[in-house]
């Protein structure tokens, strides 16, 4: 299995650099608006005065910008409108997260969700029930691909918990992990030549796309470089990413690579260590994608990226 692993970081290596992005008018838009509605969530977690109204309306403000369904950003909206106490709005947009697949009536099931319901407990109760009546319809290739996922989210975490339920076996914990990553990576590259039309395959499985994710793409940069990145660049233009996760991964990815000493757009710099010089080129990197110039930049220490 160490030849395997050996294979794929030499493959990886081979990774060709694209064509810089130039995101459109459009697309900088777009993503300034959801970096807006971002920043208003900070201020939720802050208990900023005022900061849910103003979320929704940026959330409505993104919404009516945006040319398609944004069924990714109903839950959160669904929230917030609960929060502000419009729960038939909200249970209008939660029912919509649920149909497009986003979310389950299992994440519905949630004290916190519950309590801001306390007003109309009534309300809560009936659309409990009729979440859980909505015929969610998956194919039997999704069906697959979700419980292809699953096995490697749980081998991943049998992994990484070894050493904690065999404490005797400490020793082996490091080649054991060694040993499922490089299962997990020729897993993920069949998964990708199987379902072409899945930008990131992780994505049918949150906790998947998150704890896997971040795994992989931290301890092998390369692999994220040559098997994510083409496609990530895709969904980006197409207005499907985030400018700023894109950006900050493929900083960190380059650098831990050795593929380059200086960060690329300026969102990761190794706290300092690879602080590009020619800070014109990077500005101009970053206008291109819709960034704020290195001056403006706003470092939140909140803010939650795939890699570590």
């Amino acid at each position: 299995m160490k030849k395997i692993l050996i294979f794929i970081l030499i493959t990886c290596n081979l990774a060709i650099f694209s064509q810089e992005i130039i995101l459109s008018e459009k697309m900088k838009l777009y993503y300034k608006l959801w970096e807006e509605v971002l920043e208003t969530t900070i201020k939720i977690n802050n208990k900023e005065e005022n900061a849910v109204q103003e979320a929704i309306e940026k959330y409505e403000e993104f919404f009516n910008y945006s040319d398609k369904e944004e069924c990714k950003h109903f839950w959160s909206y669904a929230t917030n409108l609960a929060r502000a106490g419009n729960l038939q709005k909200a249970v209008v947009y939660y029912e919509k997260a649920i149909i497009c697949k986003h979310n389950t009536a299992d994440d519905f099931d949630r004290p916190w969700i519950e309590k801001y319901f306390e007003k109309d407990t009534s309300l809560y109760k009936q659309k409990f029930k009729e979440f859980y009546e909505i015929p969610v319809i998956y194919t039997a290739r999704e069906i697959e691909l979700i419980f292809e996922v699953k096995e490697m989210l749980a081998a991943d975490q049998l992994a990484r918990f070894y050493e904690k339920t065999y404490p005797q076996h400490t020793d082996c914990s490091k080649n054991i992990i060694l040993y499922v990553d490089s299962i997990t990576m020729v897993r993920i590259v069949k998964l990708i030549e199987k379902y072409p039309e899945y930008p990131n395959p992780l994505e049918v499985d949150f906790w998947a796309k998150v704890v896997i994710g971040r795994h992989i793409f931290t301890a092998y940069p390369d692999f994220w470089l040559q098997y994510f990145e083409p496609k990530a660049r895709e969904q980006l233009i197409l207005g499907n990413g985030y400018h700023k996760e894109y950006a900050r991964t493929y900083d960190r990815c380059i650098i831990t690579s050795g593929k380059e000493k200086y960060s690329y757009y300026g969102e990761w710099d190794d706290d300092g260590k690879a602080v590009n010089p020619n800070k014109e080129l990077v500005n101009q990197r970053r206008l291109n994608l819709g960034l704020p110039p290195l001056e403006e930049k706003k470092n939140n220490p909140k803010e939650f990226f795939i890699t570590y």
